[in-house]
């Protein structure tokens, strides 16, 4: 689904300089220096390189080696300093941004909730969607309370993730499956301690935790009072409250909620919701945003974009 973009290309190019260096600086070593003959050489040589190829996509891929190799890469990708369209996460201007294409996946989305929204929102680097661009503008607006906070991110996102290295604030990671996140934490059963946290992000993940006001609860309790979180989720407008089926194959939920791996689907009480788990609760206003970032709805219905800022009581 996803076009073979600029960071895809250059990850080839970097793995395929990484094997060629490691081959030939190995095949040198055993060869050259070691004496050993030239056929053992180079099979040693080119397993080597695969080992060390092979080392760095899991690194990739399962450790938080992946942010700090793409806060590297950005200094390289995208250099345009002009735009029609700009990422206030990675920091750059773009001609436009790109469409995902959800829309044509429907082993895993619901095709006929997302072709009403603008399709052409997403990042064409750090795949931000609208909803990350606004987090990341209201960031920069309370840069010195992030500096000073203690902040617990669930469920890294690439895109917010090169924004808090930018601006060298420090951020833990958490999330239960993801093994790029520092810490592995179950939402509803948060190991720890009560008040030590001073600001939690938590953007579309509350639709995927089996029992959501449970994860509400946990949060108001790891929260310091009057410390934030910064929360959204799928809402549907058309919809009073929450909708949720326990037993719904993958199948059901994609249809009733527009996506495999979603849960449930929140109505329009979602400020109620929040208020009765115990936080004063606003909304980012994305009024007064600039036009650039995209600050509305899409890639899909439900992503309405609204972004709660939650202050505990």
């Amino acid at each position: 689904m996803r076009k073979l973009d600029k960071n895809a290309v250059f990850n080839i190019a970097i793995k395929s300089i990484l094997f060629i260096t490691a081959s030939a600086g190995c095949f040198c070593l055993l060869k050259l220096l070691l004496g050993i003959p030239v056929i053992i050489s180079a099979v040693i040589s080119v397993i080597f390189a695969l080992l060390l190829v092979l080392l760095f996509s899991f690194l990739l891929r399962y450790t938080s080696f992946y942010f700090g190799y793409y806060s590297f890469v950005s200094a390289f990708l995208h250099k345009d300093r002009y735009g029609n369209v700009f990422c206030p996460c990675c920091n750059k201007y773009f001609s436009h941004f790109h469409d995902e294409q959800y829309y044509s996946d429907d082993k895993h989305f619901n095709p006929s909730m997302f072709r009403k929204s603008r399709q052409d929102v997403i990042c064409d680097f750090c795949r931000s969607a609208p909803r990350h661009r606004i987090i990341a503008e209201w960031a920069e607006q309370n840069i010195e309370i992030l500096k000073r906070s203690r902040i617990l991110y669930f469920a890294p996102e690439l895109s917010m993730m090169l924004w808090f290295r930018r601006h060298n604030i420090n951020v833990k990671t958490a999330d239960l499956f993801d093994r790029r996140a520092e810490l592995k934490l179950d939402l509803t059963a948060l190991d720890i301690p009560d008040s030590s946290v001073d600001i939690v992000f938590c953007n579309h993940v509350l639709e995927h935790v089996d029992d959501y006001l449970q994860a509400l609860s946990e949060l108001h309790r790891v929260i310091r009072k009057d410390g934030m979180l910064v929360i959204s989720f799928p809402i549907d407008s058309g919809s009073d409250h929450i909708r949720q089926e326990p037993t719904a194959s993958a199948e059901e939920r994609i249809r009733l909620y527009g996506q495999y791996d979603h849960l449930r689907i929140f109505g329009k009480d979602s400020r109620d919701m929040l208020e009765n788990a115990g936080f004063e609760v606003s909304t980012i206003d994305i009024g007064n945003m600039p036009e650039n970032i995209v600050p509305e709805d899409g890639p899909s219905d439900f992503d309405s974009n609204m972004v709660f800022v939650c202050v505990r009581k």
